[in-house]
This record gives structure tokens, C-alpha cells and sequence, in this order.
């Protein structure tokens, strides 16, 4: 069967041509040409149209049928759609490469530029995608406010720099060579402990006359503490006997025996250590939290200005603390504390440890004023669903630690140092939380000198940590090998001031009133 090409007229007759192409409606397609396109297309590039084959009629000739022809016809089809698409769709510079009134090479420039552009485009979605798997979140400033009440007041520790009171004990006349004289340097700074440490390691009972040693010696906290003052729950009223009692609790620090304010339950450690706090403080107890790093206070309006952890209502001096402080001179030892004598401030986050913070000098007859400002970091509950080692922070419920309550990069950092002293040295300090009274004292040379190299160590290793962790490309951890900051925290910096005070005999009881 032979095919019947439509005869189309290649001369300039506008009404011939206009009549032939109105005879060819019915075909859609004509070799590699559209129909559209005859109305514009020049006598030669219709010619080559004329050439091309007919597949249709290859498959007529054929009766018994053929698959490859059958293919080659779909695929065909296939193809013609494709470039009709492409053709007519509104994508810029694709529809020029199948152009027909183009050249071979117009249209290869055409590739080309296409080729190009995508290349470029793909290398910026790449570039955008990597950049958002590695921080797929920003940080912003809340253009909301937070109220002063919804922020709790900072934990106040006070460190008297006085560690061993005179009539205690005389550290000049201690013997050298008795556990009393090594007991001493534990906590006076004048003292060497590696100097004094003796040959073999103390026994459980060695242990316990060294914390009564240390506790009994140093001055408890109506020697140091006279009188304090709290807004919120009282009504413009110096207080005496209520502040050791209630507000003040002791707490073993660097600096040895200090004692805190609005610390929270077991100073933030978690029950575990209960029994070792009892050690130096017999009222401690369990008590229930209703505040969190996560979830903060309870959205109840009026606050409750009791609730631990503390809370101003409002900012100033008047609506904060106030502490009367005293130190007697005659109980100081040069030969333990040195010329120092004044006090050790610490301020910190109520979640926060207090072994490694913020110092604040505080001298003798001066009024001192601490300013302090809190900031709040806050990360939005739609992050969880990140890896946190995506994110760089942890939630709560996310990493918890073997000491603490609560988790804070500071506390992790603390509680990663212990746990290597006690894997590498089988000890711990007598000032560190200790799950079990009868954990082994670090007391020997080697002993002090294992903490530090263990101490080189993890700061080594957290520094390698940060670095790989600050990484576009890092990997995913199934470990948590670096100290992420908590997702949810609270930091304060503070500025202090100085004022003189007159010396004045001093009364038996304070009268000090701020005017209504």
C-alpha cells in the first residue's frame, strides 16, 4: 500500500498556501515538524518535512505485526509528545533547542547556555540544602518580653575567706606529719595538698573524721551571716535567725564550706546524693518541683513568690536581697588563708553547679551592690523533632547525667570530669557529689596528679568535640561525645558597685529599714 504524502505548494501564493493548510487540519504531525508551524516556516524547511518516513504505513505493510515496529511506534509517539511539550511550554531557552527555523549550531549554543544554568542552579540548591541540614533553624530575639517574675532570681552563694577558724584548730601547730595537717590543706589556699598528701590512700574512717574536720572547722553560718532581707515575702523587715534557718543552706564549693541562697533542693543534684549532703547538712531533703528549664514556672496569675525557685516581682534594690555580713578577724590564719580576707561572691543559675563560676570579690567594710541581669535562651518544642546534635542543644528529658538534675553545658562538662576521675583514678574529691558515703577519697600524689591528667584529657577531647561539631558535613552520633548547651537556660551577669561604710560599734540587733 503505498502512502499518500499532502502536496503542499512551496511558491509565495499566500491563497494557495492558506488552502493547502487548511486541507491538512487532520494531521497534527508532519516528520519533524508541527502544523502550527507551516504558518510560518519557509518553502526549504518544508521540503526537508516532505522526506520523512512513514511508520504507520511500515506497520500497515506489515500484517503479522511486528513488537519492534510496534515499540519503535510508541516510542515515537512518546517522543513527538515530549517535544511538543517542551516545544510549547514556557520554559525559557528549552523551547529554542527545538526550534525548527534554528540551526544545527543555534541550537547546540542553546544547550549549552541550558546546560549551564542548570549546572549553576543545582550547585546553589545544593549548597542551600547542605547549609540547612547543618543549622536548620536560626536564632531570633523575642519581640515579646519576659515578665521579671517569670525569671527566677539567681542562686547567691557567699564564700567566707576564712576556711579554718583559730580556735578550732592552729594550723601552725598541727603536726606535719598527722591526717589532721593534710585535712587543713584540703581548704586553705596557702597550703599545698599535693605537698601534704600521705603515702597511702585514706581508709572509710579517715574519710569521715576529714569531713568533720572540715565542717566542724569552718565558720557555720550565723558567724558570717547576721542579717538578710528579702522583698518578696517580707513586708520591709531585716531578718536574724530566719536566714541560716530558711534562706541560707551550706554547700561544698572549691572555696570549701559556703552556703547558698535560693539553691535548688539538694543543690540541684539529683536524690542520689542525698545521703552524702546529710553529711554536712542534716535538714536537707527531697522536696517536689513545680519549675523546669523546659516548661518554666506554672502559667498562674497572680505568682506565687514562695515557689522555689525564688522570683522577684519586680526590679531594684529594695525587691531584691539583702545580706548583712560579718567576719571576725581575730579567728583568721595567714598561715591558711593568707592576707586575703573579705569574701567570695558566686553567682549563678539556681541549676547550675557552683565548683567552676562566676567570682565576685566582696572586701570587709564595704557596701557592695550587685547588679544582675538574667538572659534567656529559648528553643521552639517544633525543634525536637531534630537530632540534637543537629539542633547543638539538648532538651531536658534528652541527656541525663549521672549528678545532676538538671542538665546544663556546665553541669555536663562537671559531671563528664567525675565520671573519668572515677573510671581512671577510682577516687573522687572530698568536695564532689558522691553517690555512696563510702566512695575512696582522692588523698595521694598520684591521685591528685591522675585528676589532672584526667582533667587534661576531657578538656582535650571537649575541644576536639566542638571542632568536629562545628562542622557542616558532621555526622550523625549515636554518642553524645560533646557538652551541647541546654536548649532552655538561664544566664546572668552582674556589675558591681562599691560604696564606703562608717565604723560604728555594732548593736545587737539590726535596724536597718528601707522608708515606705
Amino acid at each position: 500500500m503505498s502512502q499518500i504524502e499532502p502536496k503542499i505548494d512551496t511558491t509565495h501564493d499566500v491563497s494557495s498556501a492558506n488552502s493547502d493548510i487548511e486541507s491538512l487540519r487532520s494531521l497534527e504531525y508532519m516528520g519533524n515538524y508541527y502544523l502550527k508551524d507551516y504558518e510560518y516556516l519557509s518553502p526549504k524547511v518544508l521540503e526537508r518535512g516532505r522526506g520523512a518516513g512513514n511508520i504507520v504505513a511500515s506497520l500497515e505493510r506489515n500484517k503479522a505485526g511486528n513488537c519492534k515496529l510496534f515499540a519503535r511506534l510508541w516510542l515515537r509517539e512518546v517522543m513527538k509528545g515530549l517535544k511538543q511539550f517542551l516545544y510549547e511550554g514556557s520554559l525559557h531557552g528549552v523551547k529554542y533547542i527545538f526550534e525548527p527555523t534554528f540551526s544545527f549550531k543555534e541550537r547546540m549554543i542553546w544547550v549549552v547556555i541550558l546546560v549551564i544554568s542548570i549546572a549553576i542552579c543545582a550547585v546553589n540548591i545544593f549548597q542551600l540544602f547542605s547549609k540547612w541540614h547543618s543549622t536548620p533553624f536560626v536564632n531570633v530575639i523575642d519581640s515579646l518580653p519576659t515578665p521579671i517574675w517569670a525569671v527566677p532570681f539567681p542562686m547567691v552563694v557567699v564564700c567566707p575567706q576564712l576556711h579554718l577558724q583559730r580556735s578550732f584548730v592552729n594550723v601552725s601547730e598541727i603536726d606535719k606529719q598527722s591526717l589532721n595537717h593534710f585535712f587543713a590543706s584540703l581548704v586553705c589556699p596557702q597550703m599545698s595538698r599535693t605537698k601534704q598528701a600521705p603515702q597511702k590512700r585514706m581508709t572509710p574512717k579517715d574519710n569521715v573524721q576529714m569531713q568533720k574536720f572540715i565542717v566542724e572547722g569552718s565558720p557555720k553560718c550565723t558567724d558570717i551571716i547576721k542579717s538578710c532581707y528579702w522583698r518578696p515575702t517580707q513586708e520591709f523587715e531585716w531578718l536574724e535567725k530566719e536566714c541560716c534557718e530558711k534562706m541560707f543552706k551550706p554547700i561544698f564549693t572549691d572555696y570549701g564550706l559556703c552556703f547558698a541562697f535560693n539553691s535548688l533542693p539538694l543543690n540541684a543534684m539529683n536524690n542520689d546524693t542525698q545521703y552524702w549532703h546529710k553529711t554536712f547538712d542534716k535538714d536537707v531533703t527531697q522536696q517536689p518541683l513545680n519549675w523546669s528549664l523546659d516548661g518554666g514556672y506554672p502559667k498562674v496569675f497572680p505568682p506565687d513568690p514562695t515557689m522555689i525557685p525564688l522570683r522577684v516581682m519586680a526590679s531594684g534594690e529594695i525587691h531584691g536581697l539583702g545580706v548583712e555580713l560579718y567576719l571576725n578577724s581575730s579567728e583568721h590564719q595567714y598561715e591558711c588563708d593568707g592576707n586575703n580576707l573579705g569574701y567570695n561572691v558566686l553567682i549563678s543559675s539556681p541549676t547550675d553547679h557552683v565548683y567552676v563560676s562566676t567570682v565576685l570579690r566582696l572586701p570587709m567594710n564595704k557596701m557592695t551592690t550587685i547588679e544582675v541581669s538574667p538572659t534567656t535562651y529559648k528553643t521552639d518544642n517544633a525543634l525536637r523533632a531534630l537530632a540534637p546534635y543537629i539542633r547543638q542543644c539538648f532538651f531536658q528529658d534528652e541527656n541525663k547525667l549521672n549528678y545532676y538534675e538538671f542538665y546544663t553545658d556546665s553541669n555536663c562538662k562537671h559531671d563528664l570530669w567525675i565520671r573519668e576521675v572515677k573510671k581512671k583514678c577510682h577516687c573522687v574529691l572530698y568536695n564532689w557529689p558522691r553517690l555512696y558515703i563510702w566512695e575512696s577519697i582522692c588523698s595521694t600524689k598520684s591521685d591528685f596528679r591522675c585528676i589532672e591528667e584526667v582533667r587534661a584529657k576531657v578538656e582535650e577531647k571537649l575541644t576536639y568535640a566542638y571542632y568536629e561539631d562545628s562542622q557542616e558535613d558532621r555526622k550523625a552520633q549515636t554518642e553524645f561525645a560533646s557538652c551541647y548547651p541546654a536548649c532552655n537556660d538561664i544566664l546572668y551577669s552582674s556589675q558591681v558597685f562599691y560604696s564606703d561604710l562608717i565604723s560604728v560599734p555594732r548593736i545587737s540587733k539590726s535596724d536597718f529599714r528601707f522608708k515606705q
